[in-house]
């Protein structure tokens, strides 16, 4: 049962308007706050320094340290350039996904619905893409992360049905491209790309009235069959040139090497499953170690969807019920214990986490990781069954999990990699949108005053978190 009331269309207003205005004022107005050049920025622009060449640096950098060619082509020219730049480009990615995410999810001027998706991106923890250097986090992972979502509302406007002028398609080209040399975001669109293929043959293959109820459930305007799959293709061909691009280039094998000695040194006497074991642990206590507000609101909106009438068939409805609560009760109990532990008890002061141990020595360790793993596995099988048992069309449910299941693969990647902990959280970035993009339709199947409140209650909070720990901290860091 969808719940539309409050946010139907207003034929008077513009709501998407309104919506990147609003969108332009907030990040503008957070960008200024930064304080400027930081961590690895400052190496990076005395790098540049160093070289009379951006591109002869580049190169050199492909053969030593890096596949990235064209982000840290852009890197080295932007670190040369006063710090507004990155500001005012920065702000026009953040526009620019934003405009995305309303095509792929609301695609209606009209609907407040827009606000809603602002909201959602309003309360991702925008401090992780500072995480080690503004300019160079943002262009490695939010930049990329725009440029995906810009080319997923192009694959969602054909699926629509909707005629795509040859103009757009000399946009997303360039933006398949730049997604696909990094690393993180090629996966990405090679589980995109495998996704829209699947679901193309799969409708095709149906029988008339399935494939009339496909178009149906598109939207209003009729699914465009005959379209072709070229587009689809790209997207998967470019994303596995990518990622064969990066595991072929000689700087990412000397990375790896220094990244083992510097960061890990541990990592090459490890098992296969003592890297999944820490990777696992390491993603898990991200979001219940301290307070998580999208993770916090995912597990909500999964126990709304699945208790309010309606949303699941009947036969399964109780059990559906009870598994919802699973979620939320593993982020309140875990969240809560960290909270006793390290606030109450331990006088914790700063925003911080730590890092799983890496050997099993003391009981402590073993007991609580063992719990960690085992509370993760029922998460994830918990809000499995709840998705799959939702009353929405087939392919809306698969794409639901296929979302959370590719943001999870690609963070849990990097279990192969010695930066599994040094690469910190802005890593997890591919799993906060799956968490909010999913948000966004679990939303829609809630209903009653009291759930809408509460849910506006958590945007609310949320924004705040986030603008507290950004922009707290850069005060910090010019003070």
């Amino acid at each position: 049962m969808v719940n539309t009331k409050g946010l139907s269309k207003s034929p008077d207003r513009n709501w998407y308007a309104v919506t990147m205005a609003i969108c332009t004022g907030f990040f503008l107005l957070m960008h200024l706050t930064f304080v400027g050049f930081t961590n690895d920025d400052v190496y990076f622009r005395d790098l540049a320094a160093m070289w009379d060449s951006v591109p002869a640096l580049v190169v050199d950098r492909y053969l030593t340290d890096s596949s990235r060619v064209l982000s840290e082509t852009i890197l080295f020219i932007l670190v040369q350039c006063p710090f507004i730049v990155w500001q005012l480009l920065d702000t026009l990615i953040c526009i620019l996904l934003c405009h995305s995410a309303c095509v792929l999810l609301v695609n209606d001027k009209q609907k407040k619905e827009n606000l809603l998706v602002l909201a959602l991106f309003a309360i991702y923890p925008y401090m992780h893409v500072g995480s080690a250097g503004w300019i160079c986090t943002s262009l490695n992972y939010m930049w990329p992360m725009a440029t995906l979502t810009y080319v997923l509302s192009g694959a969602m406007r054909r699926i629509r049905g909707e005629k795509t002028a040859i103009w757009q398609y000399a946009l997303y080209v360039p933006a398949l491209v730049f997604t696909a040399n990094c690393e993180m975001s090629a996966t990405v669109l090679v589980f995109a790309g495998a996704y829209l293929l699947v679901r193309y043959f799969a409708i095709r293959k149906e029988p008339g009235p399935v494939i009339a109820a496909a178009k149906k459930d598109s939207g209003k305007v009729a699914e465009s069959i005959s379209a072709g799959i070229g587009f689809e293709t790209a997207i998967l061909i470019i994303g596995l040139a990518g990622l064969i691009f990066a595991m072929t280039a000689p700087g990412n094998g000397e990375r790896t090497a220094m990244e083992a000695r510097n960061w890990m040194p541990e990592f090459p006497d490890l098992n296969l499953f003592q890297k999944f074991r820490l990777c696992a642990v390491f993603v898990f206590e991200h979001f219940v170690m301290i307070p998580d507000v999208p993770f916090f609101l995912f597990s909500l909106l999964l126990l709304f969807a699945g208790w309010n009438p309606g949303n699941v068939a009947h036969k399964h409805a109780k059990r559906v019920q009870k598994i919802s609560c699973i979620p939320i009760a593993i982020d309140v109990a875990f969240t809560s214990y960290y909270f006793v532990r390290d606030f109450l008890i331990g006088h914790k002061k700063n925003y911080d986490y730590t890092t799983p141990a890496i050997y099993l020595t003391e009981p402590y360790d073993t007991v609580v990781q063992i719990a960690e793993l085992a509370a993760f596995g029922i998460y994830i099988a918990a809000t499995l069954y709840v998705l799959w048992n939702l009353t929405l069309p087939l392919w809306k449910r698969i794409g639901l999990i296929w979302a959370l299941g590719t943001g999870f693969a690609v963070r849990m990647a990097l279990m192969l990699s010695p930066t599994m902990f040094s690469s910190w959280h802005r890593t997890l970035i591919f799993l906060y949108f799956a968490f909010l993009g999913d948000s966004f339709m679990l939303m829609k199947l809630c209903n009653g005053k009291k759930q809408k409140y509460l849910i506006r209650a958590v945007l609310i909070a949320g924004v705040i978190v986030n603008l507290i720990l950004t922009v707290g901290l850069q005060i910090r860091k010019a003070g």
